[in-house]
């Protein structure tokens, strides 16, 4: 298995580059990881794991860190991710 590793990462890589996942926003882990499961049609935890960890490694992610919750974007480019509701303070004015 570990010998296809990498033609694994590929595509998922290129499968999430294909769906434009940028724009999914940050997800949890479990979004991503069904993600894989779906495009690789393997549904072992542990290579699924293992795959996800490629890809962090090789930069393809960002991680962000909410309370104790982490989020990943998938952001391979390192484009500016601009959060919708980062500056919106919930206060609706009609002039």
């Amino acid at each position: 298995m570990i010998a296809k590793k990498r033609e694994l990462v590929n595509l998922c890589y290129l499968s999430f580059k294909f769906e434009n996942s940028f724009y999914e926003d940050y997800q949890p882990y479990k979004y991503w990881a069904r993600k894989i499961r779906l495009i690789t049609n393997i549904y072992q935890d542990n290579i699924t794991r293992l795959i996800f960890r490629q890809l962090l490694r090789d930069e393809r992610f960002q991680k962000k860190k909410e309370f104790r919750k982490v989020y990943y974007l998938f952001n391979p480019t390192k484009r500016k991710y601009l959060d919708r509701y980062q500056n919106y303070d919930g206060i609706i004015s009609f002039d």
